[in-house]
């Protein structure tokens, strides 16, 4: 259904303007070939009119077009359009008085308000009643249009967020299930350590609640996430583990996916104490044209396969690429004896 409160009628107007324009510089087209010169009414005060007075019936014709509905595809169009027909004679008759009593009013020589004259010019401009019919409802078709656009927007965002949140909801677990099954080991035959690491853990897990429903954080925050988990790690592991780090400064303002660098960090100290000398883990990131770079490496003992994803890894991917789509990417390098490398690339977005 057509909406008249939402039309733009200064675009109306201006169209209609434009259609003056057009009509003035025809007459005047038209008359060039001629010795004689055009009468103003003839070159001004007549486009002039048509376009005033068919501004005029502008809203009406709107009204009529929601009023009976052509393309509703219900039984009573033949109605509707036996409506439209009488409304477009009468219209068109009215818009011929309109114009001729100006004309007469004004001064025209040789001309007489009478009906011959009125219907001698209908056949003419009944179409111009046709034609703002087609306009109000090319309108209407191109509201709905943007409707359902912006509908399968809603919904495609919505199921992007059910995504993202199924899958940290994923994460969240696996990582505490992880933690705490360390605090476990550690009670019996170092409490005081495992006393220490359920404080950080506690820590940890106020400042993701405080963040759960964010989908996305500043870097500078996730890596306050990564150390608060490291230190727990380190409390665990002690001097066996040592963390380096190579921030571009002007990477920390920019928006990461929630936690992502979590399992990608876990994983490195898991492979990197297989190290004989301890595990040395290097965060590091960086911003190459238009796109954020960060690496995760440690110094384990890698392998010859390639790309070997955990559920951590293959978790990380999948919101990468809800979030981004083809313009991300998670790539593992490893060898034996070369420990493992995970570089992750996508858009660099700043946080506004």
């Amino acid at each position: 259904m057509l909406k008249l409160e939402r039309i733009n009628w200064l675009r109306v107007a201006l169209a209609w303007g434009l259609f003056t324009a057009f009509m003035v510089v025809v007459v005047y087209a038209q008359a060039l070939p001629g010795a004689r010169p055009v009468p103003w009414r003839t070159a001004v005060l007549g486009p002039l009119l048509y376009g005033l007075i068919w501004l005029l019936f502008t809203p009406g014709i709107f009204w009529l077009a929601t009023r009976f509905d052509l393309t509703a595809g219900r039984r009573g169009w033949v109605a509707s359009a036996l409506v439209h027909a009488g409304a477009s004679v009468v219209l068109t008759v009215l818009f011929r008085a309109l114009y001729l009593s100006v004309l007469v009013v004004s001064g025209a020589p040789n001309l007489m308000l009478t009906w011959t004259t009125i219907l001698s010019g209908i056949n003419i401009w009944l179409p111009a009643y046709w034609m703002l019919l087609c306009v109000a409802y090319a309108l209407e078709f191109y509201a709905r249009y943007e409707r359902r656009t912006l509908d399968a927007a809603h919904l495609e965002m919505q199921l992007v967020q059910a995504q993202l949140q199924a899958l940290k909801m994923q994460l969240q677990p696996h990582f505490l299930f992880n933690t705490l099954n360390s605090i476990a080991t550690l009670i019996d035959d170092e409490p005081r350590t495992a006393q220490r690491m359920t404080a950080k853990l506690g820590e940890f897990l106020r400042l993701v609640l405080d963040n759960t429903d964010e989908h996305q954080v500043t870097l500078a925050q996730e890596l306050h996430f990564a150390e608060l988990y490291l230190e727990m790690e380190q409390i665990r592991f002690s001097d066996r583990l040592t963390i380096t780090y190579q921030l571009a400064p002007d990477t920390l303002p920019a928006l990461v996916p929630n936690l992502l660098l979590q399992p990608l960090i876990e994983n490195a100290v898991k492979h990197g104490l297989t190290a004989e000398e301890g595990a040395a883990i290097h965060i590091q990131a960086d911003r190459q044209q238009g796109q954020l770079v960060l690496q995760v490496r440690d110094n384990g003992r890698g392998t010859a396969q390639a790309d070997s994803r955990g559920v951590g890894l293959r978790n990380s991917e999948e919101r990468l690429r809800a979030l981004y789509g083809s313009r991300c990417s998670l790539a593992i390098h490893t060898a034996p004896q070369q420990g493992y490398a995970v570089r992750i690339e996508f858009p660099f977005v700043p946080h506004a």
